[in-house]
């Protein structure tokens, strides 16, 4: 990936999550990553796919990030311990990039583009969802919905971190917290109890 995509793509991350889609401009990207507009259209054929490039970036780390700590030989409790964990580091890792998968998703986005990125915010709580059906065809987890219980869990680990980031500066808030606390709500309404 050149540096000047790279450029391109943190200077977007943070107009979309400050500013919002609808109010960013090519120009404002341009100037905020330093590159000449040229270069922006080189790489980009406009803002639409400039923000679609961001979303499915985003999804596919956290997919990557997920499998990577999923171990199979791991319990249930386990297993969901390590996706909320994870879940709730890369969220305030990349804050900025999860305000605009979960606040910027119909904002003045053009009709095709929102399609693509419903279709893979869908996709990953499919996901997420076939994690928890396996652990309940393992006999190990509640029956539920769970692609509802995936959305369920990520908007809660997503609100819970928006929370913590704010609080921050007071030190009430604290990563570890907010992995205990998700776990708290989360554990004891999948898990079977024996």
């Amino acid at each position: 990936m050149s540096v000047s995509r790279n450029k391109i793509i943190d200077a977007s991350v943070k107009l979309f999550s400050e500013l919002g889609y609808h109010r960013t401009s090519m120009d404002d990207i341009a100037k905020e990553a330093n590159v000449a507009k040229g270069t922006l259209y080189y790489h980009f054929t406009g803002k639409g796919e400039l923000f679609e490039t961001i979303v499915t970036e985003g999804f596919q780390l956290l997919r990557n990030q997920i499998r990577e700590v999923l171990d199979e030989n791991q319990s249930p409790d386990n297993q969901i311990r390590s996706i909320v964990r994870k879940h709730c580091e890369l969220f305030l890792q990349y804050s900025e990039l999860v305000h605009i998968l979960s606040n910027e998703i119909t904002n003045g986005i053009e009709t095709e583009v929102l399609t693509r990125i419903v279709a893979l915010k869908n996709e990953y709580v499919a996901f997420l969802a076939d994690i928890l059906r396996q652990g309940h065809a393992d006999g190990e987890l509640n029956p539920l919905h769970y692609e509802l219980a995936a959305a369920s869990m990520l908007g809660m680990i997503e609100s819970a971190t928006m929370y913590v980031i704010r609080r921050r500066d007071s030190g009430e808030a604290t990563a570890e917290l907010l992995h205990e606390t998700i776990d708290a709500f989360v554990l004891p309404a999948l898990l079977k109890t024996r």
